[in-house]
């Protein structure tokens, strides 16, 4: 089988377009938006507001290819992909 088969967990930078996960978890407080279309024209729609890092991962069943936070950075989001996928 390929290796895409077995899924994967990646934690892209904000603004960073990457391939739609299956779901996503929220590792950080902070309010969250998504954008949902790549290019010139992506929108960020607000879309988690987490405000306790006690909180723990918040999984999302959203597929966005980019996410946005003020003050965000690598690890605060999770792309998660179930296999079979990029």
């Amino acid at each position: 089988r390929p290796v895409s088969a077995y899924g994967k967990a990646t934690q892209p930078g904000p603004q960073v377009i990457s391939n739609r996960p299956n779901y996503i978890l929220v590792n950080s407080a902070g309010n969250y938006s998504f954008a949902y279309e790549s290019g010139s024209l992506a929108q960020y729609v607000s879309g988690s507001l987490i405000q306790s890092t006690d909180a723990g991962p918040v999984r999302l069943d959203i597929n966005p290819v980019a996410w946005a936070s003020s003050g965000g950075a690598a690890g605060d989001v999770t792309f998660v992909y179930t296999g079979d996928v990029g």
